[in-house]
């Protein structure tokens, strides 16, 4: 997912499972199971609905009494990074 395109979702057909402090998740037809954890499991947690970029930074932002800009940046990377291992949905 580009960040330009605005909105973040977790991909429909993904499997995944809550443990105790971790989401691991594992897209259909590859070998890898990506492992959530720590903020990573608030931000799985808000992208099974679509979201825009921007409601996503601030809500977790403002849970977890961040600064913004670096929320942002951190969720933009976060964002990359599940885009490219198939975990967020390209939209």
């Amino acid at each position: 997912m580009t960040i330009s395109a605005d909105t973040v979702v977790g991909r429909a057909d993904v499997v995944w499972r809550r443990t105790f402090d971790r989401v691991l998740v594992r897209v259909p037809g590859e070998g890898v199971v990506v492992e959530l954890a720590g903020t990573a499991v608030a931000l799985w947690d808000r992208v099974e609905q679509p979201c825009r970029f921007d409601d996503l930074c601030a809500e977790l932002a403002g849970r977890h009494g961040a600064d913004l800009g670096t929320v942002t940046a951190d969720v933009a990377a976060a964002v990359g990074e599940l885009t490219a291992s198939g975990v967020l949905d390209g939209g």
